[in-house]
């Protein structure tokens, strides 16, 4: 059995490596063109400082467009639509420098270094892709993985999926239905229930999970997806054709063999997502208070009036990742016995970091039993979000996946 994994790490240093080549030939060429034969990319000491600093910055680009990423690699146009991108993305940053540093440049060379490298890297693109797709053929770079659920379709899915050089391969089938052990036609064979999904992907090593949401239950659909969202292991899983499924937030079209996949990606935020949510929620956090400052002021007066002081109860809660953490509330009657008003000084743990105004709902520590069936604990919890809409936890659970 090949490994997978480490030819997918041969293949994305052939790309890193042949883009980098690439993108140099792509300069030089351009120099040759504008500046006269002989001169090449030795236009002077500004060209060579631009190209090196322009280097990493073409290296991040790349990167963020997901030219690395095996989901965006070897199949459909998505890998050359990105490198469109980071080229043009390229030509504005060297526009951006040059305009920045007054470094007198020829414009000429600008733009047929933007259209030399595009045609470059797409075309060495195309001949790793067409290596690639023999390698394919052999075994190599093909992940194993399992169908979920049995039914025609499912079953016309392995087949089809099971071709040569589709780049993955179907070992079983789960179903809660058929008995481990019955062989299916098409020479697949029945290797466990879906509740098994996580022990039999790591059993067999496998890498892919494809899930057939017409031949399960609903229970067990829904169990399905709020353990691929949430666990934090390499097993990517998708779902094939399917309705209510195409309502979740947080999917990614995919392909194999011409079979189209939804990629159910995981309930967490990405590093910038982060940054900008965490300002926002920070920013947004300290105007309210000084806004209600006075409300909160005529609470106090009102208290003390009553011959009580204004009070502040610390529930301890889990956050994200489970940390725990005092939510504080205060404690308010008569005229002031509102929801709202009792969850103002939430708005100081949002300055904290350990709340966010929107999020999933925070889960008192004393119900540790409900806090397992939670799923969304890798993102931080909200004072209010759509769980406010349900009362049942299994609901709200749904509600901030959906």
């Amino acid at each position: 059995m090949h490994d997978s994994g480490r030819d997918w790490r041969a293949l994305t240093l052939a790309l890193a490596v042949s883009d980098l080549v690439a993108v140099l030939l792509a300069f030089w060429l351009a120099a040759a063109l504008v500046w006269r034969s002989g001169v090449g990319i030795n236009g002077g000491n500004d060209t060579d400082w631009l190209v090196l600093l322009m280097l990493p910055v073409l290296g991040a680009l790349f990167l963020v467009q997901g030219l690395y990423e095996p989901a965006n690699l070897l199949v459909g146009a998505r890998e050359f639509a990105g490198v469109f991108r980071a080229c043009a993305y390229g030509l504005l940053a060297i526009t951006i420098v040059t305009f920045v540093l007054r470094w007198p440049l020829s414009r000429a060379w600008t733009v047929v270094s933007w259209a030399l490298m595009t045609t470059i890297v797409i075309a060495a693109r195309l001949g790793i892709r067409r290596i690639a797709a023999a390698a394919r053929l052999r075994g190599r770079l093909t992940a194993r993985a399992v169908v979920v659920g049995v039914d025609e379709d499912s079953l016309a899915l392995a087949e089809q999926v099971n071709q040569p050089g589709s780049g993955m391969r179907v070992v079983g089938i789960l179903d809660d239905y058929v008995a481990t052990g019955t062989e299916l036609p098409g020479g697949l064979r029945v290797i466990g229930s879906s509740a098994s999904l996580l022990q039999t992907a790591s059993r067999l090593q496998l890498h892919d999970a494809i899930i057939a949401p017409r031949a399960l239950p609903w229970e067990t659909l829904r169990e399905l997806m709020l353990t691929s969202a949430t666990r934090s292991n390499g097993l990517r899983v998708h779902l094939s054709a399917g309705f209510y499924d195409l309502l979740t937030a947080g999917v990614q079209f995919a392909e194999r063999n011409h079979v189209p996949l939804l990629t159910l990606r995981k309930a967490r935020l990405s590093p910038v997502e982060r940054a900008v949510k965490a300002a926002l929620d920070r920013g947004l956090a300290a105007v309210l208070l000084v806004v209600l400052a006075p409300m909160v002021a005529a609470m106090a007066l009102w208290q003390w009036r009553q011959g009580a002081g204004l009070r502040i109860d610390r529930e301890r809660v889990l956050g994200q990742n489970r940390i725990e953490f005092g939510l504080m509330r205060f404690r308010t009657s008569a005229p002031f016995a509102s929801d709202l008003l009792r969850k103002l000084p939430g708005l100081l743990n949002v300055l904290r970091g350990d709340l966010s105004l929107v999020g999933p709902q925070p889960i008192s520590s004393a119900d540790a039993a409900l806090a397992g069936a939670m799923p969304l604990s890798t993102i931080q919890p909200g004072l209010t979000g759509s769980w406010r809409q349900a009362a049942d936890p299994a609901e709200q659970a749904t509600l901030d996946l959906y």
